[in-house]
């Protein structure tokens, strides 16, 4: 009887702790980005040179770190019920993309050619293996830090 009793006692405890870990899970909510401060500072086209130089070694270093990139906005893509910010550098075939988060501001005053800076979350990098389309670095969560007027060239 004894050993049937801390048998039953034993998984009540363990359901409960598992529920509660759920429970927990499921209340988590994501990082504010907006009052975030950034892990780092940096200009699209250094992190797209760190990337094209040793991309194992840049996906160690950025990943998960909060990022604000400054950079020239390429395309604003408005198309996938969401927003999307590439940055590009003009001597790269690769590109930077930031799914910004919601709630969306006015996105129509943003056009190419605008110097911005961007605070997002470095999610990963594709990799072009077929050399046509070039890399692509992809942030998600991204928010407005700041947005200037066009880029002189």
């Amino acid at each position: 009887m004894r050993k049937r009793s801390w048998i039953i006692l034993s998984s009540i405890v363990i359901l409960g702790g598992i529920a509660l870990y759920g429970y927990i899970q499921y209340q988590r909510t994501g990082q504010d980005l907006r009052q975030s401060r950034p892990d780092l500072t940096v200009e699209a086209s250094t992190l797209i040179r760190d990337f094209a130089a040793n991309d194992t070694l840049s996906d160690k270093k950025y990943r998960k770190m909060i990022l604000a990139v400054r950079g020239i906005v390429n395309y604003v893509d408005t198309t996938n019920n969401g927003v999307s910010v590439i940055l590009k550098d003009p001597f790269q075939s690769a590109s930077i993309r930031f799914s910004m988060e919601a709630p969306f501001n006015d996105f129509s005053a943003i056009h190419p050619g605008m110097q911005v800076t961007i605070k997002g979350i470095l999610n990963g990098f594709n990799k072009d293996q077929t050399g046509l389309l070039g890399d692509e670095i992809v942030f998600n969560r991204a928010v407005w830090v700041q947005a200037g007027g066009p880029q002189k060239q």
